[in-house]
């Protein structure tokens, strides 16, 4: 995901000698340091540096012996997310190829899979056997690229109907999980009428014109999506070391808010809220181990 360096801005960064000219300087200078152990004699480190005070930044995670030597294993950029908590049950997967892990939501028609931040925590209360199945998830993601769209014209009739849907939709997904499947036949139904009302709508309409907020695996990655959402609020910051003009929105997105960052150069059209968001984001997810009953 290195390529998203590009998001918080580091455009410029094209080899990885210059990369670890930055991850030398993280090593030296890290804002942050979590250490936590995953077994008896290694422990998993997390540096993190900002590049922006709205929270930009690289985290580089390695692994530290019991004689205190580090070995880098990978960085990747990030966004911290907004003030926005989701509560539910999260599944926590290891990923194959290095340390990390994902995040997964369950909410029956979709997955939302996500990459974990605070990876440390994570993994100290793993290593503990203390990790709790109800979390509270807040999420941002990075994006390479975005079209701002106009907004769709609502009344207050038709935000309250949606509003409704969705806590409706969020009780039916919670008894579906707890043992009463025959919602599930309700939610297909459902769905099938939404469906049917897009597939009508969209021989005389576009597409954009008919829904407002969606979410859409995109490429290979499992946590990359094509997002569509609403501009709830707009920062405009710049990266510390580079210059590089960076925006910040806080999209509302089906039942979540997510902080999404993009280089002011890769953003068609001018973010204002109300208007629409669009674009391939690597969602990311920060999750409290606080304990919920």
């Amino acid at each position: 995901m290195q390529n998203y360096l590009r998001a918080i801005g580091f455009s410029t960064i094209k080899s990885l000698h210059q990369l670890d000219r930055i991850h030398k300087d993280i090593q030296r200078n890290p804002d942050r340091r979590n250490l936590v152990s995953r077994s008896l004699q290694t422990s998993l480190v997390q540096l993190e540096k900002t590049y922006a005070p709205e929270g930009l930044g690289i985290m580089m995670i390695g692994e530290s012996d019991a004689e205190g030597h580090f070995l880098f294993e990978y960085s990747f950029p990030y966004v911290l997310p907004g003030p926005y908590p989701y509560t539910d049950e999260i599944q926590i997967e290891k990923q194959n190829d290095r340390s990390g892990y994902y995040g997964l939501i369950d909410n029956i028609n979709l997955s939302v899979i996500f990459t974990v931040q605070n990876l440390s925590h994570i993994t100290g209360s793993i290593w503990r056997d203390s990790l709790p199945s109800m979390l509270s998830l807040q999420l941002s993601g990075l994006s390479l690229g975005a079209n701002i769209l106009l907004p769709l014209r609502k009344t207050e009739q038709d935000l309250q109907y949606e509003a409704e849907k969705r806590r409706e939709n969020l009780s039916r997904i919670h008894l579906v999980r707890h043992g009463h499947p025959e919602i599930l036949d309700q939610m297909m139904m459902s769905e099938m009428d939404t469906r049917d009302t897009i597939d009508h709508r969209i021989a005389t309409e576009d597409v954009l014109s008919i829904v407002d907020s969606s979410m859409i695996p995109s490429g290979l990655q499992s946590d990359v999506y094509d997002i569509l959402g609403t501009i709830l609020q707009v920062q405009e910051t710049k990266n510390s070391m580079t210059g590089e003009q960076i925006c910040i929105m806080d999209v509302a997105c089906l039942y979540y808010v997510i902080r999404i960052a993009v280089n002011r150069r890769d953003l068609v059209g001018e973010p204002v809220a109300g208007r629409r968001f669009r674009g391939i984001t690597w969602l990311q997810g920060l999750i409290s181990l606080d304990r919920y009953n």
